[in-house]
């Protein structure tokens, strides 16, 4: 299983970025398609279609003839992540020449629709690469929609009260209709759902493997909160982090945008008054504007002052943001308590010590380290060479009636919301040590 599973992430590791932006959007479409067919068997409705059939993937129609077939998903997925049209075909053509995927065609009125498939190749490759579970997902007797539900039945029983939904196809043909006896039953008033004493015992029991299986889902303990193995005060310290340097950042934009707004009206031109008006009439219009520019101008230094120091302090508190970030990544990986190290923000005070921006630890995931480690070359001023050309937004997708404006530390926050997406909740430590 490591010999194999190492093959496949050195084959998504070899294609640059647009031939891996590509083998995702048919990967994430392939597993779109298997699990609508596993929604619809589980309701009844089944299909013997031979999957070398349905896991086809339309790609683009030849001719083109967009005013009459529009674009594919997989065209207008691709043409969100910037990889529109122009290139496409030669993208496919390099993942086909890998074995990576499998390109056919079948006949419309006006042409032949191109589709691509994934070969267990590739279908590896993009697992070992995107997937957060590149060893495969433990075996739990829930799926993730089921456990999740069955948790919130359980922390309402703890409240005292049912579950208060009108009708649930999860409940009903999940937890009542497949197990015997029944995980969850119908409120004596009918005002929602219940669990039963089958699903506490079977919360119990099965509690580990679940979080295994599905780290995602957030569960209460079934030993209360202070069992939890990740504590909530650390999510609390880092929203607080998050909060400190967005409205630092936020402040330092409206300074900013107060300057030019001033600086302007300090730059700005005479009204061209109306035609013929007495000279003493002229003079005082003249007045009026220099005072006018002169108190713009004030104003203007005044707001650069203040933007200064705002900057000053977005930077300490995105920096402080990431240090905490990175302590709790740290922790999440090696199965650790967080709040030993974990510290409150402190945004009128240095306090920074460099060599506290370690590189963050790796996972073991790949998607998770190459995007961390990408995150963490920019925000020490050392991007990483890309590797093919820059995806383009088409104006349609990309705003650019918006003007981009760099926010003091914002590559330091960025790598910060990251870490914290991942940690947040537990999700890593359950992912990493399933044990806890």
């Amino acid at each position: 299983m490591a010999a194999r599973t190492s093959k496949a992430l050195a084959a998504w590791t070899e294609l640059n970025d647009r031939q891996q932006g590509t083998l995702a959007v048919i990967y994430e479409l392939d597993q779109e398609t298997e699990a609508g067919r596993g929604r619809r068997a589980a309701k009844g409705n089944f299909d013997d279609t031979p999957a070398a059939i349905w896991r086809r993937i339309d790609f683009a129609h030849d001719p083109s003839l967009r005013d009459i077939f529009g674009t594919t998903e997989m065209q207008s997925r691709l043409a969100v992540r910037g990889w529109h049209n122009q290139g496409n075909g030669s993208t496919v053509a390099a993942l086909a020449a890998r074995d990576l995927i499998a390109r056919d065609a079948y006949g419309t009125q006006f042409g032949v629709m191109r589709t691509v498939a994934l070969t267990r190749a590739g279908r590896a490759a993009a697992r070992a690469g995107l997937s957060l579970r590149p060893d495969g997902a433990p075996k739990a007797a829930l799926s993730a929609r089921s456990w999740e539900v069955l948790a919130l039945l359980w922390a309402a029983d703890r409240r005292n009260t049912a579950l208060k939904w009108g009708y649930s196809r999860t409940i009903e043909f999940v937890l009542i209709e497949k197990h015997q006896p029944p995980l969850a039953e119908h409120a004596a008033d009918y005002c929602g759902y219940q669990i039963t004493d089958r699903g506490r015992d079977f919360y119990r029991e099965h509690y580990a493997a679940h979080t295994a299986a599905h780290p995602d889902v957030h569960a209460p303990h079934p030993d209360g909160a202070d069992a939890e193995p990740w504590p909530k005060k650390a999510d609390e310290l880092l929203k607080e982090h998050r909060r400190t340097y967005q409205a630092l950042s936020k402040a330092w934009r409206m300074a900013d945008e107060s300057r030019q707004a001033a600086e302007e009206e300090a730059a700005s031109t005479v009204p061209k008054l109306p035609e013929p008006l007495p000279q003493p009439l002229i003079e005082q219009a003249a007045a009026r504007h220099r005072l006018w520019q002169e108190t713009a101008r004030q104003r203007a230094e005044l707001a650069a002052v203040h933007a200064e120091e705002l900057c000053d302090f977005a930077e300490r508190a995105a920096r402080g943001y990431l240090a905490a970030a990175l302590v709790a990544f740290r922790a999440a990986v090696a199965g650790t308590d967080p709040l030993s190290s974990l510290e409150a923000p402190a945004p009128g005070t240095d306090g920074w010590d460099e060599p506290r921006l370690a590189p963050p630890v790796e996972t073991g995931i790949h998607v998770i380290d190459a995007e961390a480690k990408k995150l963490y070359a920019k925000a020490t001023g050392k991007p990483l060479r890309r590797r093919g050309p820059a995806p383009k937004m088409r104006r349609r997708l990309a705003r650019y009636d918006i003007k981009k404006v760099d926010l003091p530390g914002e590559d330091h926050a960025s790598l910060a919301s990251f870490l914290f997406g991942h940690v947040d909740d537990g999700a890593l430590l359950r992912r990493l040590h399933p044990e806890k």
